[in-house]
């Protein structure tokens, strides 16, 4: 057994079994994701899509019919003429990471094993902070920050001017199918809300058709406290007939999410069935093949951990938005 005066042959090990150990169960993720209600539906949905290749990712988008249907009587022939329809949109590679450092000194300070996993463990607790407050930023964005690297979020996907402007190198203006459904300038929401939602609302459903009506409203705290009160005693919640007023409202079949990164004033209307975070296997939320480092310069410890993915969609006119509530 390792002496506790000797902290260089116990830290190494430890750190790195602890780590992988933690990586590995999935938690790092599973609490990175909780720090955001957006992410932790999305999560919990099963909404995020795990892929292994591509120089960028990649998604079919059907922009119009077969073009060959045909009304016929008895033995007239049917029309079989080929035609498109489909193309496909592209979305980049976005890419974070954070890490997990010790210092020698604290190395050192704490020596044995058990300070060694608690002062790790506490390490740990700070990269998913700091990765999932960031990542939490970056999906309401519009992925221009840091040079473009951020992740191409909902303000990008779901604009609030619909006749101009490009989303996944697609021209609206040219486009029309690719315009997402929008009320903009709403105002009072306590007069204006209920009637801009239900039109928004009723418009993405149609869009969808049999892929379902939007399932998740996202929203500020101070918007969805305003639409609790307007949609109670009728307030659907959560958990079936049984289930108590601390459980989470639904608004028809979405659920009323909110979270203080979310623009203020705005009103997102999402569709799971549309909307989609892919992340590369080999970079969600793992640490780099090297493990465990210690820098040749530093006097420390450092263990970091990466991400790689992007928002997408592939049927914007599902996907909705209110703003200029007040």
């Amino acid at each position: 057994m390792v002496g506790e005066g000797n902290p260089t042959l116990t830290w190494g090990p430890v750190l790195a079994t602890t780590l992988m150990n933690y990586l590995d169960s999935g938690m790092f993720r599973t609490q990175a994701f909780k720090r955001s209600p957006f992410w932790k539906w999305m999560h919990e949905g099963k909404r995020i899509r795990r892929i292994t290749s591509g120089e960028r990712i990649k998604l079919p988008l059907v922009y119009a019919g077969s073009g060959n249907f045909r009304r016929y009587t008895g033995l007239e022939p049917l029309n079989v003429t080929g035609y498109d329809g489909i193309t496909n949109v592209f979305f980049d590679w976005k890419q974070a990471g954070a890490a997990a450092v010790i210092s020698g000194l604290d190395s050192r300070n704490n020596q044995g094993e058990n300070q060694v996993r608690d002062l790790w463990k506490t390490k740990i607790q700070q990269a998913e902070s700091e990765m999932g407050d960031n990542l939490a930023t970056d999906a309401y964005s519009d992925g221009t920050a840091d040079g473009s690297r951020q992740i191409t979020g909902l303000l990008a996907m779901i604009a609030t001017t619909i006749t101009s402007g490009t989303y996944a190198a697609i021209d609206t203006a040219v486009n029309t199918k690719w315009r997402n459904q929008v009320s903009a300038s709403v105002g009072a929401a306590a007069t204006n809300l209920l009637p801009a939602l239900r039109t928004v609302y009723n418009d993405c459903t149609e869009v969808s058709s049999v892929e379902g009506e939007p399932d998740a409203l996202v929203t500020t705290q101070t918007v969805a406290e305003v639409l609790e009160a307007l949609t109670l005693p009728a307030v659907r919640y959560v958990g079936g007939a049984e289930a108590d007023l601390s459980t989470k409202p639904k608004y028809r079949n979405a659920k009323i999410l909110w979270e203080a990164k979310c623009q203020s004033g705005v009103m997102y209307v999402l569709n799971s069935n549309h909307l989609f975070m892919f992340v590369h296997r080999d970079a969600d939320m793992n640490m780099l093949p090297a493990g465990k480092q210690q820098p040749i310069n530093q006097d420390a410890f450092v263990a970091p951990i990466i991400w790689q993915g992007n928002m997408a969609c592939n049927l914007r006119a599902a996907l909705g938005k209110l703003t200029g509530l007040t």
